[in-house]
Formats: C-alpha cells, sequence, structure tokens
C-alpha cells in the first residue's frame, strides 16, 4: 500500500535551504519524520524542529503524536526544518523581572493616576467651581495652574528609568491679555470633557476638535489643551474618557476578553487591532516566553506569517513605526499582568533608536503619564548598528546598508546628550558605532540573503547567545 500524504522538507537550519521530497502513512508517529529529517540532512539528534504547513498555518510537530493528529490535505505540503534553539537567556531575564522593586514615584514630580468617569468628573467641578470663586471674589487672580512642560521641568529619573514632570507651574490667568484666550479655550475643554464624563462615554482628540473648531482652529491646539487638562487635574487622558487613536496590532499566543468577547490573538493569522479603550481588555493570559515589539509592520507581518510565535512561544506587537498611546497602554498592560521579557526590533538609525526610547523611558511631551505608558525593562535585541559589521556574523551586504545624512549625525550627537543615554552605557555605545561608522540600516536589510532570514537565523541567534542590551 503506498504511502497515503507527500511532503517537501525544506532545511531552513542552513543557505542556502535545500529541498527534498518524501512520502509518510498518515498513522506513523512523527518521530519517523524526524528521524528522516536527521539522515536525509545529516543534522544532530535534537538539534532541529518540524513545522508543517497546511492550509495557510504551520503547525509544529511532535515526535510523540501521530501523523494523522495534524491537518491533511491531498496535495505536498510543506515542512519547515528549523534549528531548535535555547531559551535559557530569555528565561534569565524572566527571572531578573521576577526580584524588580516595586514602582515607585520619586518626590518632587508630578504624579498623574486613572480613575473612574464619576471620580474624574467630581475633580473636574472641583476645579471648576474653585476658578468660578477666584473669578468672582478678585477677577485679577484668577488663573488655572498647569505643571510646566519645558525642557526645564521633565528630567529622567535613574532610579525609575522613566522621563518625569517636576512640579514647576505655569500660571494661566484669565485677566492676562497674553493668556486670556488660552483661559478661555481651557473652560471650553473643560465643559466638552465635563459632558463626555457625565454621560460616561469616550471620543477621540479628532471628536474633541470637532466640537468646538471654531474655538480651537487647529487640532494641535485642543491636543495640548487635552495634555495641560490631564496633568492640571493629575488624570490619565484615559480617564477623561478620551480614546488613543489606535495603528497597532498584536499576533501570537496571548488571549484576553474585549467588552466580554473572547479574544484569541494566536487563532488570528494577519493579527488583531489594539482597542482604543484600553478599560474595554481584561483577563490577559498567555503561555509566551518573550514579548516582541517590531518597528515596522512589513517585518512584523513577515514573521505572523512565518508564525514566528510558535517557533519561539512569544507575543507580537507593531505600533507600525512611533508608537501611539493606545499600542504602549497595551504593552504597559502586557508587563504589569504578565511579567514577561519585552524585546524590540527596530532599524539600525536615530529614528528607530527615538522609538526605542519612547517604549523605553517615555517622551517628554507625556512625561506626566510615563508611569502609566513607558517600560523600563524592554531589551533592545536589534537592528543593533553593531550588527552591520562584519564581526557581527549577520554578513548583511554591504549594499544594503544606507550612509546617515548631516541630519542623522547631528541627531545622534544631540541623543548622545540626553541624560538617559549618559545612564545607559551600551546604548550610548551603539550611538557611537552609528555616527563613526557613517551607515545606518533598515531592520529589512537583513533580509538580503533571504526573505526569511530574519525568521530562522537573525532571531534565533540573537535569542539564543543573549546578544541584546
Amino acid at each position: 500500500m503506498s504511502p497515503d500524504h507527500h511532503f517537501i522538507f525544506r532545511n531552513s537550519t542552513i543557505l542556502p535551504a535545500i529541498e527534498k521530497q518524501v512520502s509518510f502513512d498518515k498513522e506513523i508517529l512523527v518521530r519517523e519524520m524526524y528521524s528522516w529529517a536527521r539522515e536525509a540532512f545529516d543534522l544532530k539528534r535534537g538539534s532541529y524542529l518540524l513545522f508543517l504547513r497546511s492550509g495557510k498555518k504551520w503547525h509544529r510537530l511532535e515526535s510523540s503524536r501521530k501523523l494523522s493528529r495534524y491537518p491533511l490535505q491531498k496535495e505536498a505540503m510543506r515542512v519547515s526544518v528549523k534549528n531548535n534553539i535555547s531559551l535559557q537567556k530569555i528565561q534569565d531575564v524572566k527571572r531578573d523581572l521576577i526580584d524588580r522593586t516595586d514602582f515607585f514615584m520619586p518626590y518632587g514630580v508630578t504624579h498623574v493616576e486613572t480613575k473612574t468617569s464619576e471620580e474624574t468628573n467630581n475633580l473636574l467641578v472641583e476645579y471648576s467651581l474653585d476658578f468660578i470663586q477666584q473669578a468672582i471674589a478678585n477677577p485679577s487672580e484668577a488663573s488655572f495652574y498647569i505643571p510646566s512642560r519645558s525642557g526645564t521641568n521633565v528630567g529622567f529619573d535613574e532610579e525609575q528609568e522613566l522621563v518625569l514632570i517636576g512640579r514647576q507651574m505655569i500660571e494661566r490667568q484669565f485677566r492676562n491679555l497674553a493668556s486670556v484666550s488660552s483661559v478661555e479655550q481651557m473652560t471650553i475643554i473643560m465643559r466638552l470633557i465635563h459632558d463626555l464624563l457625565s454621560r460616561d462615554i469616550h471620543s477621540t482628540k479628532r471628536d474633541v476638535f470637532y466640537m468646538d473648531v471654531n474655538s480651537f482652529e487647529k487640532q494641535t491646539v485642543s491636543d495640548s489643551l487635552l495634555e495641560d487638562l490631564s496633568a492640571m487635574l493629575q488624570v490619565t487622558r484615559t480617564s477623561l474618557n478620551i480614546s488613543a487613536s489606535s495603528k497597532g496590532i498584536v499576533v501570537g499566543r496571548i488571549s484576553f476578553k474585549e467588552k466580554g468577547d473572547f479574544i484569541d490573538c494566536r487563532a488570528i493569522g494577519a493579527g488583531k487591532a489594539i482597542s482604543p479603550n484600553i478599560d474595554d481588555i481584561e483577563d490577559l493570559d498567555t503561555d509566551a516566553e518573550m514579548v516582541l515589539v517590531i518597528e515596522k509592520d512589513a517585518v512584523f507581518n513577515r514573521l505572523s506569517e512565518d508564525h514566528f510565535y510558535d517557533y519561539v512561544p512569544s507575543i507580537l506587537i507593531t505600533a507600525k513605526g512611533q508608537p501611539d498611546v493606545a499600542t504602549r497602554q497595551f504593552l504597559k498592560k502586557i508587563n504589569d499582568e504578565l511579567n514577561l521579557p519585552i524585546f524590540s526590533l527596530m532599524d539600525a538609525d536615530p529614528y528607530g533608536f527615538e522609538i526605542m526610547r519612547v517604549y523605553s523611558v517615555g517622551s517628554k511631551a507625556l512625561s506626566f503619564e510615563s508611569s502609566h505608558l513607558a517600560v523600563p525593562n524592554i531589551k533592545w535585541l536589534g537592528l543593533l548598528p553593531s550588527d552591520l559589521s562584519q564581526e557581527s556574523g549577520f554578513d548583511i551586504p554591504q549594499s544594503s546598508l544606507l550612509k546617515m545624512t548631516a541630519k542623522d549625525i547631528h541627531r545622534s550627537k544631540l541623543m548622545l546628550e540626553e541624560e538617559f543615554v549618559k545612564r545607559k552605557p551600551r546604548w550610548k555605545e551603539q550611538l557611537q558605532i552609528l555616527i563613526s561608522t557613517g551607515y545606518k540600516a533598515e531592520i529589512q536589510a537583513l533580509n538580503a540573503r533571504d526573505p526569511q532570514y530574519i525568521t530562522n537565523f537573525y532571531l534565533p541567534q540573537k535569542i539564543e547567545t543573549g546578544d541584546f542590551i
């Protein structure tokens, strides 16, 4: 009796990959396929894994199971032979996370809290009544006091590894012609947010702008006022019922409930859009070993299609470039509730570095919310500027490298003066490599040798050797 099913084995442990065809009866134990692959490709026992592609999905083959337990098809199916990598370095990072000290807010900084709609609304009414009482009693002294977000009031806290805002205040006086317009706009914002909170409904920043477009004129004005109001009330923007515009996607080994619906991100091939309302997400669960935050959506799609999250049990996240607040909130929630090691995969250029910085220590614009958005324990896995050298062993072709522009070099030198970079010598070293070599590269440069080089070689080697900072 002839075997039932035909397979094309691709040995992805070497470059260029080698393919061989073979047939197996569906009732065999998968260990026979492992034995065949070991002999056919001269592999060491235990050094490789087999992944079966049936339809559009990859399935990791377990040697003790029967082949018939997997979804099989009549036409020839592909089996990918991959290196079996050690996750010891990842698990070491995970143990370090367990021992980390709890966060505390340093003395002398502005701290915001997450509050319910009712609590925030009560606070808003209290501030409004106080302003009215000032205006009645002494109009010349009626003012709003808002934490200053100028560079002199924003700094890096070494112990908590966050960009935080101090307690310097800006006084916006009703009697001052220079600030009367901004005071009026602030009262408009307060009225609009009061309405949202009273109804317990949410709006986006764009919606708020169009609620009184003639008063604000530009969305940057209403956006800034929302941030001022959040800092003044010392609550998160989420507490104002302002939904963050979301462009982030998640895929892999994580499940949760969103508005009561169960979401399994492993079952969603192209990934799940991250909700703009972080409060809608609850009951996170995972069997992943790590989280990988990816700058480029093209690289995210490559890893998602390759089911990298099943090769290395992981959660993949992308914000498609500069991280939006919703993606940062989601990553922070994972960090706080699942306690997983988090790694980043960015371009080896000043912009990739800046994105990594925002995820890690926070941004100056939202420094008052850094403790609710930043994940200081994130590791920079790649693409490191040091990976571009021939000595790294990744053999990125010279033709895939880009010359640093004068603007790139200037930006990099400015970053070297940042306080948080001075406190992170290995980050500083990577910036200095960019400047001294004069070359940068996008993540996709790694795939110049092979479309699946990142999946099959780069990430496995970085993870196994612990080559991250």
